[in-house]
């Protein structure tokens, strides 16, 4: 047995070695350029992921630094006089969960801890504000925070109460009157500059009253930060400058030295705090940041003591990450499919131009197992060496990030493959002595059981990739959180396009025949000619759905590229609602003027003033609260008209009475739930009024300017069930309460450049958006933007692939077209004709892979739309509808018509070399 075995063994790698590299030296150029093709798809396929990755990581960093203050992780303390027993260290607590904060979580930075006094009533000179004590302590950094640039540090003036006998003084949470009721403290130079306070000569006191009762506080230094980019002080901005919003504490800063002062003067019990921890964004991964949420998630629900808004920033990055993981997917697989397809046509030519030699082979005795080992000697090593350099320069290019390589792995074993089975599939055909049956009914029985199993597989094929479409629309977008890709959504288009192709091999014959009759009809040569021919081209399955794919994606692409870029448009003018949106509290006198002038400036078209107010009930009961929108309905109707936006209908005449009652507009989801017949109650401001609600309105509600990351897609949500809206002027005559101004819509081509003029941004506590600006902002954001590289990129490689596989099909069919064209040249054919004749007979392969391949790519993006996410893809708050546009479409025919030229011109120049006399003296080949 061992020595058959051995035998058997020779007998299959016998001179395998030789003979292959002999037959690789004869197609040298063919396999050189198929090593190439697959050392560009694998280096494609192993890059894309990567990059995919890296970027997630850099846009997650960016999403968290935009959430700010609102992804810190945050340990409250509740003020001492809710504690009991009451604390004997009211700055205990903060100290403590600042630790807590440092040693429980990872990826975050040192916790500061902060203790606060009350607000207090400021007087200084004739100058009154709001102000409150603050001191700052961070465990894990002992040093000073802040350096002091004139006068000096305060002091304490009460004895520390460690060292002073409890027979002497009061408990530290009981006592009232350690010292004098006065206190040093420091003041920014930022605030000092601002609040005309100048130390260097001596103390300068601010009165401090609450309750009718006055502190002293005296500055006796200015300090400023030691880092100023230190992200604690996000926590407390007001102690290095003066807050935006003058309703805002200004902050005095009490070094730790002097901590136990802020009992004396305020009270043990009166003192509140927290622990702050922002988030290290320097080189927080997806990873990282997943961690952290699922930590944060865990001390929430089991202990309640940390409160962080990062977990909804990672949700919100998650599904926008899925979303561009989801369109992402689509792409990388049709190319790496593409391409697989392109290699498997690379191995058809290369057997094609062996198929003498491997007919040779087999009548000598070989085995077929020997022409699969011959095979693979020769595919494997170029595989291998292709795979090493791709996977070495993505290693050297993007070291440290990995990324998923199923589709490199899938595309690589198609190269390896693919040469072994078409070189055993062709050696079996050249001598399988296979008998044909004489009688003619069972030759009819043979062919119809092969017509029936390919019925079959047809069948299979179409209701396979029917159902994955179907699970597709059902299930919707899943949130990976990782560059993983979802092999269902991977898997739709190419089963779109193998379904399709295979519908287009089955009408191609018919196609064939009716272009046959008027071929025969036409005078010349090149049709009757190319029609005799194209019934083989149009059916050869494997070019037509490398066509079909390559057209599918590229149109798919291009859909993509232009729903992503209209619905970033749609959702900047959703959010937005005009060409410039101003938030905030507008009561001061600069900011009514600036307001009143911005109406006659040049280049404003319409300005809408209004208000927001939550938790309204709406209906005769308390259930449910609606956010009402109190707005010059008039002049917001303009400004929407104006930007061309949908402006509801009836919202221009709201301001008309109705009976006394107040009229509205209600969204569809209040509409659904309360029955609004004969009219129904609001809660305004305080008191419920009547209204009348005369329909619905598209108007939206947010907490804010819209943030310029994925939170954007759910901006509008405000925690209520739905928006109410009515006029301002409506309201002032059933209610002497109006809500102060902390919005204004301005539309006009001059509106960004009047509201830059009037200074509405350096308005204390106000916020300036653009609908240009924040699309702008978005479509160059980390992730959309590689998104719309990667397709344009795509769309690109697609269109080159095609190029590759008609050349591929060309010459390969070279051979056989050639006899018959260099039998003809004998008679007269010139090269013009040849040439129509080479195109008219790739056009049905063509035609049907266009056809095929554009419907699959127009109708799959609305069928999966769902899936493809786009909302968190363009921060769209709503459903946003899939372009159909014609560019892909003409792109794709500009890029097959390119494809067949060239094709044509390798075939010219495959049978450029043929002379004629060689042809009359030897015939045919």
């Amino acid at each position: 047995m061992t020595g058959t075995t051995a035998t058997r063994l020779r007998a299959t790698t016998g001179d395998a070695v030789l003979v292959t590299r002999r037959r690789a030296r004869q197609d040298a150029g063919l396999v050189i350029g198929t090593a190439v093709l697959l050392t560009a798809t694998l280096l494609a396929l192993l890059a894309v992921p990567r990059l995919l990755a890296r970027t997630a990581d850099d846009a997650l960093r960016e999403a968290v630094t935009h959430a700010g203050a609102e992804a810190d992780v945050v340990a409250p303390v509740a003020v001492a006089e809710f504690v009991y027993p009451p604390p004997e260290d009211p700055f205990a607590f903060p100290v403590e969960a600042a630790v807590m904060l440092d040693e429980t979580f990872e990826d975050l930075r040192p916790a500061t801890a902060v203790s606060t006094s009350p607000p207090f009533v400021a007087l200084l000179d004739a100058q009154r504000f709001p102000a409150r004590l603050l001191t700052i302590e961070t465990p894990s950094d002992p040093a000073p925070p802040v350096r002091w640039t004139a006068g000096r540090e305060p002091a304490t003036l009460v004895p520390d109460p460690e060292t002073v006998s409890p027979d002497d003084v009061l408990p530290a949470a009981t006592q009232t009157d350690l010292g004098p009721r006065a206190i040093e403290v420091g003041l920014s130079v930022a605030s000092a500059d601002e609040l005309g306070v100048d130390p260097t000569d001596g103390p300068v006191t601010v009165s401090l009253v609450k309750r009718g009762e006055t502190v002293e506080a005296r500055v006796t230094g200015l300090y400023e930060a030691v880092d100023p980019a230190d992200v604690r002080w996000s926590t407390v901005p007001e102690l290095l400058a003066v807050p935006a919003d003058e309703r805002d504490p200004v902050g005095l800063y009490v070094p730790p030295t002097v901590r136990w002062d802020m009992v004396a003067v305020v009270g043990g019990t009166q003192l509140g705090g927290s622990a702050v921890a922002p988030v290290d964004t320097d080189a927080l991964t997806v990873d990282d940041a997943h961690r952290l949420r699922r930590s944060i998630q865990t001390v929430a629900a089991r202990e309640a003591i940390v409160t962080s808004g990062l977990p909804q920033v990672v949700d919100a990055f998650d599904a926008h990450l899925a979303a561009v993981l989801a369109q992402a997917t689509l792409v990388v697989t049709g190319v790496g499919t593409t391409a697989a397809c392109c290699l498997v046509l690379a191995a058809g030519l290369l057997v094609e131009r062996r198929r003498t030699h491997l007919a040779a082979d087999r009548a000598r005795g070989a085995s077929l197992a020997s022409v699969a080992t011959r095979s693979l000697l020769e595919s494997l090593p170029t595989a291998l060496l292709a795979a090493l350099v791709a996977g070495g320069a993505v290693a050297w290019w993007l070291p440290g990030t990995a990324g998923p390589t199923w589709t490199a792995t899938a595309v690589a074993l198609v190269a390896v493959v693919a040469p072994a089975v078409l070189a055993v599939r062709a050696a079996r055909g050249a001598w399988t002595g296979r008998r044909t049956p004489a009688d003619r009914r069972e030759r009819a029985r043979l062919a119809g059981l092969r017509r029936a199993r390919r019925l079959v597989v047809e069948v299979g094929v179409t209701v396979v990739a029917v159902a994955a479409v179907l699970a597709l629309r059902g299930r919707g977008i899943v949130p990976q959180a990782s560059t993983q890709a979802d092999p269902l959504l991977a898997a739709a288009p190419v089963l779109l396009a193998a379904a399709a192709a295979l519908l287009v091999a089955r009408a191609a014959p018919a196609a064939v025949q009716a272009a046959a009759g008027w071929a025969m009809r036409s005078r010349g040569l090149a049709a009757p000619l190319a029609v005799s021919r194209a019934h083989r081209a149009a059916t050869a399955l494997l070019p037509l759905l490398t066509v079909t794919v390559a057209v599918a994606l590229v149109v798919l692409s291009g859909v993509l590229v232009q729903s992503v870029r209209d619905g970033q448009r749609a959702a900047a003018d959703q959010l937005v609602a005009a060409d410039v949106r101003i938030d905030g509290v507008m009561d001061s006198d600069a900011a009514r003027a600036a307001i009143a002038r911005l109406g006659t400036a040049d280049g404003v078209t319409a300005v809408a003033t209004g208000a927001q107010i939550g938790g309204r009930a709406f209906g005769p009961g308390s259930d449910p609260r609606a956010t009402v929108v109190v707005v010059d309905t008039a002049a917001l109707a303009e400004v929407r008209a104006a930007r061309g936006l949908p402006v509801d209908a009836g919202l221009a005449t709201l301001g008309e009475a109705s009976d006394g009652r107040l009229p509205a507009l209600a969204d569809a989801a209040l509409l659904d739930r309360v029955d609004v017949t004969g009219g129904t109650e609001l809660q305004v401001i305080s008191g419920r009024v009547d209204v009348d609600v005369r329909g619905a309105t598209t108007v939206l509600a947010d907490n804010g300017p819209p943030p310029v990351d994925a939170r954007a897609a759910h901006a509008t949500r405000t925690g209520d069930d739905g928006v109410v809206v009515i006029d301002s002027g409506a309201l002032a005559t059933v209610s002497d309460r109006l809500p102060a101004t902390t919005r204004v819509w301005v539309a006009g081509p001059g509106a960004e450049q009047a509201v830059a003029d009037l200074g509405f941004a350096q308005l204390p506590g106000v916020t300036v958006t653009t609908a240009d600006g924040w699309w702008r902002d978005w479509s160059r954001a980390p992730l959309p933007s590689a998104l719309m590289t990667l397709l344009v990129v795509a769309v690109a490689a697609l269109s080159g692939l095609a190029v590759v596989a008609l050349a591929l099909v060309v010459v390969a069919t070279s051979g056989e077209r050639g006899r018959t064209l260099s039998t003809l040249r004998t008679l007269g054919l010139d090269a013009r004709t040849a040439r129509w004749a080479t195109l008219g007979e790739l056009a049905p392969l063509v035609l049907g892979g266009f056809v095929g391949g554009t419907v699959i790519g127009l109708a799959l993006p609305p069928l999966i739309a769902r899936t493809l996410g786009l909302s968190w893809v363009t921060g769209s708050p709503g459903d946003v509808p899939v372009s159909l546009v014609a560019w892909p479409v003409l792109l794709a025919a500009v890029a097959l018509g390119a494809a067949l030229a060239v094709a044509v011109a390798v075939e010219q120049a495959v049978r450029r070399r043929e002379r004629l006399g060689e042809v009359l003296r030897v015939g045919a080949r």
